[in-house]
């Protein structure tokens, strides 16, 4: 499979490209990001490939021949790559996270009318898949759900694409009522459908991330932690994806990895 990676020089991009090398059944077709010109090889920490950045998206996107897009670019210009790969008639795998469900919803309509086949999944970790999984069967019993988010200072979005992700899964409970009133604005954190979100973004050492989730009713708490270290820990996601997302009916517009991996 030809793939063709946006956001290539990135933490992801580049584990993706390094991935990509090591793996059979892939070959990468090309990259896209602001190093245009730059080696993806050398980027990459690979040696050379032979294979440059393209300066430009949709003229990269089809000058590759590429059979399937991955991105993981950044929010800010998320929308506009979404456009080129609809325009190009792409398959994509998506992990670039900072848009709503709401702001999604018109690119999903218009993957169905096309009949394309699009994962735009908030985490492509597989312990984050499972706990989320998890979370939103517990909730039933647990009304009180809290989540923190941790990431670098430099992380482009707060919460975390993961984090409300987390928070709409547990959506559906009848939410423990908190008495409390802030004294100060924001010191109870955001609210998403009835969860408490709190983001920290500290100079951890390198792609560090984490997710840590209480829930609570009375008398019991569970707390899970969820952190990783590198960006390799999204590797086992992403290509599960990319090999099955063809196995999918046309239209198909996915958001969770369970449903790519059935558990």
């Amino acid at each position: 499979m030809r793939v063709f990676v946006a956001g290539i020089s990135g933490n992801v991009g580049r584990a993706i490209a390094r991935g990509i090398s090591a793996r059979d059944g892939f070959e990468l077709a090309g990259g896209w990001a602001k190093e245009a010109g730059e080696d993806i090889g050398l980027l990459a920490g690979i040696g050379a490939l032979g294979i440059t950045v393209a300066p430009e998206l949709a003229e990269g996107l089809s000058a590759s021949a590429a059979e399937l897009v991955i991105d993981f670019s950044v929010t800010p210009i998320l929308k506009n790559n979404m456009r080129v790969y609809l325009d190009a008639g792409m398959n994509a795998v998506i992990g670039t996270t900072g848009l709503t469900d709401e702001q999604l919803a018109p690119f999903a309509e218009e993957v169905a009318e096309r009949g394309l086949r699009w994962a735009v999944i908030p985490n492509y970790s597989l312990g984050v898949s499972l706990v989320k999984d998890f979370i939103e069967k517990a909730s039933k019993y647990y009304p009180f759900v809290s989540i923190i988010d941790q990431h670098t200072n430099e992380m482009a979005n707060a919460p975390s694409g993961t984090a409300a992700a987390l928070a709409r899964a547990v959506s559906g409970r009848e939410s423990g009522e908190v008495a409390s009133r802030e004294s100060y604005p924001g010191v109870l954190g955001g609210n998403i459908d009835g969860t408490q979100i709190l983001s920290q973004r500290m100079p951890w050492p390198g792609p560090f991330s984490g997710h840590e989730i209480t829930l609570a009713r009375k008398d019991e708490f569970i707390k899970i932690s969820v952190q990783g270290f590198t960006s390799d820990i999204y590797l086992d996601g992403i290509f599960l994806t990319a090999e099955r997302l063809a196995s999918f009916p046309a239209g198909t517009f996915i958001r969770s990895l369970s449903e790519v991996t059935g558990i």
